[in-house]
């Protein structure tokens, strides 16, 4: 296992390189049919990505975010997400990630992001911990929501998918709040900068990674239902000391 999170974590750092290429280079960018935007970076990081899969476990399963699915017959499936944070990519902010995951039969096992302009990698495998640059992070130890700090993708998406009451009663409830969203929200709380970091739209790709970075690290990711699974459809990541009183906020009993 040890082999495979060394591999996952150098081909992540060689794709990122790829991304600095075209980053703050004004690249163009195009749609795709979900009008979510894609540029020629996010495209030839996969490929790469893929490429060295396919050359060092050639019988294992892929899923990517730009080139689709490919059969594999071990019962592992890597799961790529070349560019999570495409939008602020392309404005030229620095939080953008590539992640890599491993699934096995259906649980991911391991979990790599690299976040190029930043020059760091954190990266997960179960039962061994969480380590950013090779060093180990943990979760804070904040237990009181009043001084928590949040952190979310876009405000805009929250009111729109979960209800502008939601989002109030979070600021309200909670000591800080940023948008330092995607991936590197959940770097934050990872690395215990954070208490919290939630997305209410995610796929495949953008959860795998996280399941096992933020359990290793010490602390919970659920769905609003308090599922853990890779194919959540939203994400609350936090230290786990809060974690029920984060859904007790979001989702009332009662």
């Amino acid at each position: 296992m040890k082999e495979l999170l060394d591999f996952a974590i150098q081909t992540a750092e060689q794709a990122g390189k790829i991304t600095l290429k075209y980053f703050q280079s004004g690249v163009e960018v195009e749609s795709k049919k979900d009008d979510s935007p894609v540029t020629i970076a996010d495209r030839e990081t996969e490929d790469f990505i893929r490429s060295e899969i396919e050359k060092r476990f050639p019988d294992d399963a892929i899923l990517g975010e730009e080139f689709g699915g490919r059969e594999g017959k071990t019962g592992f499936r890597w799961l790529l997400d070349p560019i999570d944070g495409t939008k602020s990519f392309i404005c030229g902010v620095p939080l953008y990630g590539t992640m890599i995951s491993l699934e096995k039969e259906g649980r991911p096992i391991l979990g790599v992001i690299r976040f190029p302009p930043l020059q760091q990698t954190l990266a997960a495998l179960e039962g061994n911990g969480c380590t950013i640059n090779g060093n180990p992070c943990r979760v804070s130890e904040t237990s009181e929501l009043s001084e928590s700090l949040l952190t979310m993708t876009s405000y805009g998406d929250l009111m729109r998918d979960w209800g502008e009451d939601i989002l109030i009663r979070l600021i309200k409830k909670t000591g800080l709040h940023r948008t330092w969203g995607d991936c590197y929200g959940y770097l934050m709380v990872a690395t215990g900068q954070a208490d919290i970091s939630l997305d209410t739209i995610v796929q495949i790709w953008d959860v795998a990674a996280l399941i096992p970075i933020i359990q290793e690290a010490g602390g919970r990711i659920t769905n609003l239902n308090n599922d853990t699974s890779i194919h959540m459809s939203n994400t609350i990541a936090t230290n786990g000391i809060l974690h029920d009183q984060v859904l007790n906020l979001i989702k009332p009993k009662g």
